[in-house]
């Protein structure tokens, strides 16, 4: 064995402890009688201690156990600093006495999906301290999907896949997953890469020959339990690359919702899945070359449209006041607007948009004109709750209130009237 890369993903002192922990000999234990230690009350939940357990209690990234005691939901399971696991109830233990026996029951789909979850970020782990010489700083198990933390600032796709490739093979060869204690004297005798900082017994998980981990959580029997292992992401984050993973269903669930998708995009297009993406590709430079063609007709009539609206406004070497609200109109389109009321001579653009209960005014004006428009909108907006404000010569802002619109506007034509003395 060559310096193999692991880390410690759980707790993996063993101490005297006020509860047994069932989980460390028997991942697949389900069921289990008990005897109830003490009850309290934890975050607002009443608890429930036990001499022994098969509930596994959040740590090391890997979730905690959910289930039934006594017929009672157990909704979070907490350890500890003097080794008891505490089990959080949706309702009091009733009726039940302290030192009587409880039976425990848990739920085996969410805890075998943690143990395929757990032991794939083993083998994982492992295979990219082999291949790259990358380490494993640290984990999450989340409820759809895992990261990793690798100590190198970029991973290049290539390696990725050669990971996965290699993680796969050995998912087919079934490499027995195994459990056992060591004390210190024999800890040396473990090739663990990065030994544990705590001294005393310590729990190895072995993936056979290949992986030495320092290691309290659940774990499969063999690599094959695992199931496939699919990366599906890449993250810089403060130099540092986050590998995102699924194992076994949830790998199986994300490759039928994907399928899924792209038999759907391909019957969109009447083609075959595997040319759907050269499809997408062409429409999507079709849809810019349309998207530009759009912009320039819409420029173009945008500009008449200001044209019209200054010439009715007045003559060119006067001052014009355009004063318009627009229902239901692209807010965007009446920003252009405003931009092309901008080029016309002596213009002042007061312009107002509705839509989805909201009022947007957009107010500008003619290079030549001596007005400050972000003043003006700011005191128009103030005369009904509303702020905004901009530039000199261009600003917008709005109100929640859309039926003041055209008396906002009549407001802002009367001081303008008033600040140029007309």
């Amino acid at each position: 064995m060559d310096n193999p890369g692991v880390i410690p993903t759980a707790p993996a002192i063993v101490q005297k402890t006020m509860t047994q922990r069932l989980y460390y000999t028997d991942s697949y234990q389900t069921e289990f009688d008990a005897t109830l230690v003490a009850v309290t009350t934890m975050a607002g939940r009443p608890a429930a201690l036990l001499d022994r357990t098969c509930f596994y209690p959040t740590s090391g990234g890997q979730p905690f156990d959910r289930g039934t005691l006594a017929g009672h939901q157990v909704v979070d399971v907490v350890a500890g600093d003097k080794g008891e696991i505490w089990h959080l109830l949706a309702a009091p233990l009733t009726g039940v006495a302290v030192g009587s026996s409880v039976h425990g029951l848990i739920d085996w789909p969410r805890r075998y999906d943690h143990m395929q979850q757990h032991s794939g970020q083993h083998l994982l782990s492992q295979l990219f301290y082999r291949l790259f010489g990358y380490e494993t700083l640290s984990v999450h198990f989340g409820a759809d999907e895992s990261t990793l933390d690798l100590d190198v600032a970029t991973l290049e796709p290539a390696q990725r896949d050669e990971a996965e490739d290699k993680a796969n093979d050995l998912v087919y060869t079934a490499l027995p997953i195994k459990s056992y204690f060591v004390s210190d004297a024999e800890l040396s005798r473990v090739p663990l890469r990065r030994p544990p900082k705590v001294s005393g017994e310590i729990r190895i998980v072995e993936i056979d020959g290949f992986d030495y981990s320092a290691c309290g959580g659940t774990h499969v029997r063999t690599t094959a339990e695992i199931g496939s292992i699919k990366l599906t992401k890449l993250e810089r984050r403060r130099g540092q690359t986050r590998l995102t993973f699924l194992c076994g269903k949830r790998a199986l669930r994300d490759y039928a919702a994907k399928h899924r998708l792209l038999g759907e995009i391909a019957a969109l297009f009447s083609a075959d899945a595997s040319e759907a993406p050269k499809l997408i590709e062409r429409n999507l430079v079709q849809l810019k070359t349309l998207q530009r063609e759009l912009d320039a007709a819409n420029e173009r009539l945008l500009r008449y449209e200001a044209t019209e609206l200054a010439d009715s406004a007045g003559e060119s070497g006067q001052l014009r006041i355009v004063a318009r609200l627009f229902a239901g109109r692209d807010i965007n389109l009446v920003k252009g607007l405003a931009g092309q009321l901008q080029q016309q001579p002596n213009v002042i653009a007061l312009l107002g948009a509705t839509a989805d209960d909201k009022l947007t005014l957009i107010f500008a004006r003619s290079a030549e004109v001596d007005l400050h428009v972000g003043q003006l909108l700011r005191d128009t907006l103030q005369l009904a709750g509303g702020k905004g404000g901009g530039r000199p010569d261009f600003a917008q802002g709005g109100v929640a209130a859309p039926a003041v619109g055209q008396q906002l506007l009549a407001a802002a034509v009367e001081q303008v009237k008033a600040a140029i003395g007309d």
